[in-house]
C-alpha cells in the first residue's frame, strides 16, 4: 500500500496470506473501501481525500487492474499533472488507447481512441500520461469554451508554450471538437491566475468584451497601486475576479487580521478609482449569471465615458 498510494489488490492480499473472507469482513466493518472491483483502500483515508486527490487515487486504482498499455489523458492527466481545471468532470477516469477504433466507457473508465506520438506522452513515475499541451487540447476538444480555456491557461502557466499547444492542435485538427479547441488555444494566456479568471475571460470573449489587458499594472503619484485581473484601457475600466484566495487569512489570524485585509483591499480600490478607473468586481456566483455582470460592465463603461468627457 505504501508503494501504491494507499491501495492494494485482492490478488496481492491473497499472495500475502489473506483470504476472501477476511477482505469481505473488513469491508462489512467499513474498514476497507472498494475503490474499484478488486482494488481496496482504507475507507477513512480514502473518504477523507478531496475531490482531486480522490480522482488521482481512482486513476492509480485503474492502472493496478489494466493489462494493456494505457496512457492517462484528458481531465485525469490534468489532475495528475496538477493543472487546475474549471469545474472538472471527475466521475470517470480518462485514458487514451491508440489501438481503439471508437470511444467506449466501461467500469468507470472512458477509453478514448487517438494516436499518441512520443512527443505527446510523458512519464510521471511509472505512469504514462499525455503531455500538458496534448492534455489541454484534449480537454478543450471535449468540453465547452470556458473549461477548454481554463485548461489551456493552466498549461501555459505551467510552462507550455503557445507553439507546443499549436502543434498539438494541428496534430488533432481533423478530430471531433478541434474547432472549439482552436478557439481556446488562440485565447490561451499564462497571465490568467486561476480557472475563475479563465472562466471570466470566456464569458467576456463570448460577449465581445475581451479585455485589452491581463494583470494590468496601475500607478498613481505614490507608485504602483497593483495589478488588476483584466482591464479595458480604452474604456478606463478594470475588472477583478474575487476568488476567496484574495482575502485569505493565515491560520490562527484574529478578527483584526481579517478586517485589515479587507480594509487594505478597500484602500486599493479607492486608489484605482482616484487614478481614473472604474472598478467592477465579480465572484464565482456572478459567472453563473453573466447577463447581470455584463450590465454592470456596461454601466461602468458609461460612467467612465462621462468622467472622461468631463476631464475627471
Amino acid at each position: 500500500m505504501a508503494r501504491q498510494n494507499g491501495l492494494f489488490t485482492a490478488q496481492q492480499a491473497y499472495c500475502a496470506g489473506h483470504n476472501f473472507g477476511e477482505i469481505q469482513h473488513l469491508r462489512e466493518r467499513q474498514a476497507l473501501h472498494s475503490v474499484r472491483r478488486g482494488v481496496y483502500a482504507f475507507r477513512e483515508t480514502y473518504l477523507s481525500l478531496d475531490e482531486l486527490a480522490r480522482h488521482a487515487t481512482d486513476v492509480r486504482a485503474v492502472l493496478l487492474k489494466v493489462h494493456q498499455p494505457t496512457t492517462i489523458s484528458h481531465e485525469s492527466a490534468a489532475v495528475l499533472a496538477d493543472l487546475p481545471l474549471l469545474r472538472p468532470k471527475l466521475h470517470l477516469v480518462h485514458a487514451t488507447r491508440p489501438e481503439l477504433r471508437a470511444s467506449r466507457r466501461e467500469a468507470g473508465v472512458h477509453h478514448h481512441p487517438g494516436s499518441l506520438p512520443a512527443s505527446h506522452v510523458r512519464e510521471l513515475g511509472a505512469i504514462a500520461l499525455t503531455a500538458d499541451a496534448r492534455t489541454a487540447v484534449d480537454i478543450a476538444r471535449t468540453n465547452d469554451f470556458a473549461r477548454g480555456l481554463a485548461a489551456v491557461d493552466s498549461a501555459r502557466r505551467a510552462g507550455t508554450s503557445a507553439a507546443e499547444l499549436q502543434a498539438a492542435l494541428e496534430f488533432c485538427s481533423s478530430w471531433p471538437g478541434a474547432r472549439g479547441a482552436s478557439r481556446a488555444v488562440t485565447y490561451g494566456d499564462p497571465r490568467a491566475a486561476n480557472p475563475g479568471e479563465s472562466w471570466s475571460r470566456a464569458v467576456l470573449i463570448d460577449n465581445d468584451l475581451a479585455p485589452t489587458d491581463l494583470q494590468f499594472a496601475v500607478h498613481d503619484e505614490r507608485g504602483l497601486i497593483g495589478y488588476t485581473d483584466v482591464a479595458w484601457r480604452d474604456r478606463l475600466t478594470v475588472g477583478e475576479f474575487d476568488g476567496r484566495h484574495k482575502y485569505a487569512v493565515l491560520p490562527g489570524a484574529d478578527a483584526d487580521g481579517a478586517a485589515r485585509i479587507l480594509w487594505e483591499e478597500k484602500l486599493r480600490e479607492d486608489r484605482l478609482r482616484a487614478a481614473g478607473f472604474e472598478v467592477v468586481r465579480w465572484t464565482w456566483a456572478d459567472l453563473y449569471r453573466p447577463a447581470e455582470l455584463l450590465m454592470r460592465l456596461s454601466a461602468a463603461f458609461a460612467r467612465a465615458a462621462v468622467r472622461h468627457s468631463r476631464g475627471a
